[in-house]
């Protein structure tokens, strides 16, 4: 059996660059927001004697009829724009309605019924950003001063600047990740932007092998854009003058337009040099729209040191911001500017950062964005807001919002309920919510983590995932049905070497950083404000500036390194822009913008068909919850018409051949992520059944011709389908690990055959071989090899047979002065044991690729004849 084919299903974690980190305690010792003391553990929220409680909120009252696979859950619904006593139909992973009643949808009565009581249904959640590669770090202390506060990301990175650095291991290891993961699913997170992260649990937006039954673009995540990681380029960005925008390796406007969503770091700190790269990324001089970063597909991770004046232009642009407060206030002793943002019309997102400068889960982020929102921003945000920055907005900053974030017809089933006991609101259920609160998650229908009772019901069918006592909660954590490979004890036990899975109500994680603003003084910047310890007499925002000469009094707003000697005040109006309605204008009577409504059509983000392109008609042909001004197809025509429905994430259908999905130089050729292909009149040509990887099988129209085959996937299983079968197909075209590849396919057998009308085409081995563009043309083909055809090396892995080297992959190489690999790919059974120098008439196959190799895939004893 071939290993390393194993690899193409379960992604090894990916390795990134470094995010934004440190780790403060809170110096005042006062119970200021991010401060609730108390540590792991405890039965708060168990019963008084401290057994375990084991009755659910949700019980089921109704099992399905017919064998439904329909479930609904009554309770009370958030929906995108409002709260209804109410209920959320799924099938298939998909959301039917979500509405105060959904009993005329078809399928309905025949689904199962969940009825929950003092409990709320959400949308699953979205953290918005994460370095979950850094999983394997506990909360970090500056060594030489637990107090000590940096202007720019690459101080505490390289120790720049008199700084102390902050060092951090990357490469965390699988089973810290999943814990890593696992603490947000506890939270209620379904999907998130993590920069690495593995198969199971939640669904990563930004790896394409880790989205979890999406085949939808993954976002790209971009820590440098500026291309200043190395020593020599961070350096470099300190020292530059304002202005100065001569960076190497910086990323394009062109090289970000296809991107679903692309998600920079940008402006991460207090100075002017961490303003220069907002300046810089977003054309500020008005003369390098090359490098001009702002555009509707981004969301700017950070964006502390922007003004007022860079924030309206992100509303032109449709742009958004991505918040990490816990983080920058621990690093920076400041945060963005976010009631600024608001005002100009920005939507929020929030994210975790990471655990050794940010929050160990997304409530606890939440918490620190209300803790903030009540003590320094003067209750600016609504509760329905702060939820809306894990739910709509996340979905959108990502580049996701038509498929998560909302219950909502086609939309994609994530959801999440949460304990309302006690709580008049109902967002407060999950902004004051802990591990032991969140009563049921699923992911695309699947749970994966909730109460116990509740899981092992005949409706969800999970009892064999894992049981965990949450504070007295009896719990289960689907990590082992999930995942396979490693269980919840595997997980936990590595994970809580770094941070705990989960504390209870009351109670912060040990070492958990500051959500305190505070900054000592600021020898390169002498005017900026100095301030700790929190709101005070005579500084009730408690930003270091007097109230009798604060331009925002009630909202926090210090004087920032890169602001000079004063607050700031983009119009001059004696307002603050931190609190001032119309920063870009002088007075408060300009016109209201609004980050609930990006394109400014009167709907809001929500609600809206089309949230980032104007439509107050909100049009919609085709009654799939996408207006027609939104709904196209690759080449910009529309969906919009009669049998083009494609709800949430489902792509536009188009009548296309194999060539154009493969040859790029086709008329007509897709990108991938942006089409159901339908596909008429092709043949089985291969069938995988058994072996490492994804079960699947080849299909190539009735020609013996380059750019003619391509594969579809079947993962978990087997089609039942044998080589000379027609058919027609629809299925999602992307490339997966070089390979062009049909995914969540629907087939018809339009006649049965055991025979191709076509003989395999007869290739020179050296093009079949060769990784440029002359070998693509034959990968999905069948292909021959005609002989005689000599074995080159018996192990094309150990061509040495070296003893030392144990890399056996059952391949050998055929073709002396060419050595192709032969693969078991299609063929199990096939090894390495043939003797250099063994001849085969002819080798047979699918003309392949894999780990940076052609090769040619054998189907049977048959194909090396």
């Amino acid at each position: 059996m071939n290993l390393r084919r194993l690899a193409l299903v379960v992604p090894v974690l990916a390795l990134f660059k470094l995010a934004a980190c440190s780790d403060q305690d809170n110096p005042s010792g006062t119970n200021l927001p991010g401060d609730d003391g108390g540590t792991e553990g405890g039965n708060e929220g168990g019963n008084p004697d401290g057994s375990v409680i084991t009755t659910s909120q949700c019980q089921q009252t109704k099992p399905a009829a017919n064998n439904s696979t329909g479930r609904v859950i009554k309770g009370t619904v958030l929906l995108p724009e409002s709260s209804v006593e109410g209920e959320v139909f799924y099938d298939k992973g998909r959301i039917v309605c979500a509405d105060k009643n959904c009993s005329n949808a078809l399928g309905y009565a025949d689904a199962a019924i969940i009825t929950c009581t003092e409990a709320v249904i959400s949308p699953g959640l979205i953290n918005a950003h994460d370095h979950i590669s850094f999983a394997n770090n506990a909360p970090k202390t500056s060594p030489a001063d637990p107090n000590e506060r940096y202007e720019h990301r690459h101080e505490w990175r390289k120790g720049y600047g008199g700084h102390t650095k902050i060092t951090v291991a990357g490469g965390a290891k699988d089973t810290a990740v999943m814990a890593a993961e696992l603490r947000f699913v506890m939270s209620g997170v379904t999907s998130g932007a993590t920069s690495g992260g593995g198969r199971g649990m939640m669904r990563n937006v930004d790896n394409a092998g880790m989205r979890e039954g999406l085949t939808l673009q993954p976002s790209t995540f971009q820590t440098f854009p500026l291309g200043d990681s190395s020593d020599a380029n961070s350096q470099a960005t300190l020292n530059k003058p304002p202005g100065d925008c001569s960076y190497t390796g910086r990323d394009t406007t062109a090289g970000m337009a296809n991107d679903l969503g692309y998600l920079p770091h940008i402006a991460e700190g207090v100075s002017e040099a961490a303003h220069n790269e907002m300046y810089c990324t977003s054309d500020g001089s008005g003369a390098d729209p090359t490098h001009d970063l702002i555009k509707p597909q981004t969301a700017v991770i950070h964006g502390i040191a922007v003004t007022a004046a860079e924030a309206a232009k992100m509303h032109a642009n449709k742009t958004s911001l991505i918040w990490s407060p816990r983080s920058n206030i621990s690093l920076y002793g400041n945060t963005a500017a976010v009631i600024m943002y608001d005002r100009v019309g920005v939507p929020i997102a929030l994210g975790t950062d990471w655990l050794p400068s940010g929050s160990m889960n997304i409530q606890r982020e939440l918490k620190c964005a209300d803790e903030l929102n009540q003590t320094y921003f003067a209750k600016h945000f609504t509760d329905k807001q702060l939820w809306q920055m894990v739910s709509t907005n996340a979905a959108l900053a990502v580049g996701w919002g038509h498929a998560l974030g909302r219950l909502k017809k086609g939309y994609v089933a994530d959801v999440a309920v949460f304990n309302a006991r006690g709580r008049a609101n109902p967002y407060r259920a999950i902004i004051d919510g802990t591990a032991q609160d969140t009563v049921l998650v699923l992911r695309g229908g699947i749970p994966i983590y909730g109460d116990a009772e509740l899981l092992s019901s005949d409706t969800l069918n999970s009892k064999d995932c894992e049981d965990i006592d949450v504070c007295g909660q009896a719990k289960k954590a689907c990590v082992k049905k999930d995942i396979g490979g490693v269980d919840l004890s595997q997980v936990r036990a590595e994970g809580e070497k770094y941070a705990p899975l989960f504390v209870c109500k009351t109670n912060a994680p040990p070492k958990e950083p500051t959500c305190i603003p505070s900054r000592g003084a600021t020898a390169t910047a002498p005017n900026a404000s100095v301030y700790s310890g929190g709101p005070k007499v005579g500084d009730k925002d408690g930003d270091g500036v007097p109230d009798d000469q604060d331009n925002c009094p009630n909202v926090f707003n210090p004087i920032r390194p890169m602001d000079g000697a004063k607050q700031a005040d983009a119009d001059g109006d004696g307002i603050g822009d931190a609190c001032d309605k119309c920063p870009n204008d002088p007075g408060e009577s300009c016109a209201v913008r609004n980050g609930n409504d990006v394109d400014e059509d009167g709907i809001p983000n929500g609600d809206d068909n089309c949230a980032k392109v104007a439509n107050a008609d909100q049009a919609d042909g085709d009654g799939d919850g996408k207006g027609a001004v939104c709904d196209l197809d690759y080449t910009g025509a529309s969906c919009d018409g009669a049998g083009e429905s494609n709800p949430g994430p489902n792509f536009c259908q188009r009548a296309l051949t194999i060539e154009q999905i493969r040859n790029t130089a086709a008329p007509g050729h897709p990108p991938q992520f942006t089409v159901r292909a339908k596909l008429t009149g092709v043949y089985v040509t291969a069938v995988k059944k058994d072996g490492g990887g994804s079960f699947g099988f080849f299909i190539q129209s009735p020609v013996a011709a380059p750019f003619q085959g391509m594969f579809v996937a079947t993962p978990g299983n087997p089609p039942n389908l044998a080589v000379g079968d027609k058919i027609d197909i629809d299925g999602d075209y992307e490339e997966v690990f070089g390979l062009s590849q049909l995914s969540y396919a629907r087939w018809t057998v339009t006649n049965p055959g055991t025979t191709l009308p076509f003989a395999a085409l007869d290739v020179d081995p050296a093009l079949a071989k060769v990784t440029g563009a002359t070998g693509e043309q034959f990968e999905g083909v069948l292909c021959r090899v005609v002989g005689p055809v000599d074995v080159t090396q018996k192990n094309a892995d150990n061509p040495t047979e070296d003893p030392a080297n144990k890399s056996d992959f059952d391949e050998f190489a055929i073709m002396t002065g060419v050595n192709l690999r032969v693969d078991d790919n299609l063929y199990d059974a096939l090894d390495n044991n043939y003797p250099v120098g063994t001849m085969f008439p002819n080798v047979t196959g699918i003309c392949g690729f894999s780990f940076s190799n052609r090769k040619i895939w054998p189907r049977s004893p048959a194909d090396l004849q």
